[in-house]
């Protein structure tokens, strides 16, 4: 199963060949974690690899495709809060509490902190709050919220006023600031973008790696245009979209943070009536705690999602495991719906082989984004998806 990164500025840069490797032989090889060099032999159906010892011959590798980046998972990094002016102090303090939190000498990935507030008439300035430690920095970035919010900004004024997100993300990307790159950015929001074509974003925002969380207030009145853009968008930076129709902080407790930032597996599906799904396995390099976030549908109103169920089995060591949800679950009146869910502790990662399969049922096609999270990284970024 190979999984790669589709976009048109993609170049080949080397094969990481995280799985297994079988022999043309069909004797078995594990290569593990390793960056090569290969190619595709199209006469003999085989792929030539330089092993270091010479060109090796294999019928068949499972690998993953990955870009020469800008930066490692585990580099310094900000962690981004940006909130909209739709949205009331009490929300959006909250919110940033809950995510941004760690104890006070806790090792983490993030250096500093940045806030801005959006959706203004007048553009705010981003803001990195420049301190000696992560925990300093974003003790500062919320007294900074706290003040700003003596002085309430203009908001927009019509409901078809689009939010002006894209561009703070585009102002974040160029502000060339060096701990831009494996960023995690948490959009706290209510107003949808007017824009539909987010390709130059999510090419900036994948050159360096940076990973869009978005919680949505998905209630009437709806604002702005184009509520799929902020999903799509998440879905392209192997984010998470959580909406939902009661409070923007309920969503945001179903997506990753900055305590469990790393993104071990992400897979985009779209789906529609029934049917089980066979998902590409992974090979866990190491053994730490890996959480689940699961967004079944694209808006809180549609009623496309059904029932899913996502399974995990691992043959080596006899373990499986699965969680199950349906419609009247994630129901919150009668014509909306959360449009996700979170299971931590979903499984225990082990050095071997994880199979996964999906079941669902859909009345119509729609599209899931499913996350496996983790405190640990997998010593390189995952993939994206087009």
């Amino acid at each position: 199963m190979f999984i790669f990164s589709n976009t048109a500025a993609m170049k080949l840069y080397s094969i990481l060949f995280v799985l297994a490797a079988i022999l043309k032989f069909s004797d078995s090889c594990l290569i593990g974690d390793y960056s090569l060099d290969g190619f595709c032999d199209p006469y003999q159906q085989a792929w030539q690899v330089d092993t270091g010892n010479g060109i090796e011959q294999y019928k068949e590798l499972k690998a993953v495709c990955v870009l020469k980046n800008k930066c490692s998972p585990t580099d310094p990094a900000a962690f981004f809060f940006a909130y909209s002016a739709d949205l009331d102090k009490w929300a959006f303090t909250d919110i940033y509490i809950q995510h941004s939190k760690i104890d006070n000498g806790t090792a983490t990935k993030f250096a500093i902190a940045a806030t801005v507030r959006f959706d203004t008439k007048v553009k705010e300035d981003i803001v990195f709050h420049e301190s000696d430690t992560y925990f300093d920095s974003r003790l500062t970035g919320y007294q900074y919220m706290l003040d700003q919010a003596e002085n309430p900004p203009q908001r927009f004024d019509s409901w078809e006023t689009g939010s002006d997100i894209l561009d703070v993300l585009e102002r974040f990307v160029d502000s060339n600031h060096p701990s831009i790159c494996g960023s995690m950015v948490l959009i706290a929001m209510r107003r949808s973008p007017n824009e539909v074509d987010i390709l130059r974003i999510v090419e900036k925002l994948r050159e360096n790696q940076i990973t869009v969380i978005i919680a949505s207030l998905a209630t009437p009145p709806s604002y702005g245009l184009h509520p799929e853009t902020m999903y799509d968008l998440a879905a392209k930076t192997n984010g998470f979209c959580a909406l939902s129709p009661h409070h923007v902080l309920s969503a945001s407790h179903t997506a990753p943070n900055v305590v469990a930032p790393y993104i071990v597996y992400s897979l985009n599906l779209k789906v529609s009536g029934t049917g089980t799904m066979v998902l590409p396995t992974i090979l866990f390099p190491d053994t730490f705690t890996v959480h689940l976030s699961v967004a079944v549908q694209s808006t809180c109103k549609a009623k496309s999602f059904q029932s899913l169920k996502f399974s995990f089995r691992n043959k080596e060591l006899g373990a499986s495991g699965s969680v199950e949800k349906t419609r009247e679950e994630l129901r919150y009146s009668y014509e909306y719906i959360r449009n996700s869910f979170k299971v931590s502790n979903f499984l225990l990662a082990e050095p071997t082989f994880f199979e996964f399969t999906l079941d669902y049922n859909y009345t119509m096609e729609d599209t899931i984004q499913i996350r496996l999270i983790s405190e640990r990284g997998i010593g390189h970024w995952f993939p994206y998806q087009d």
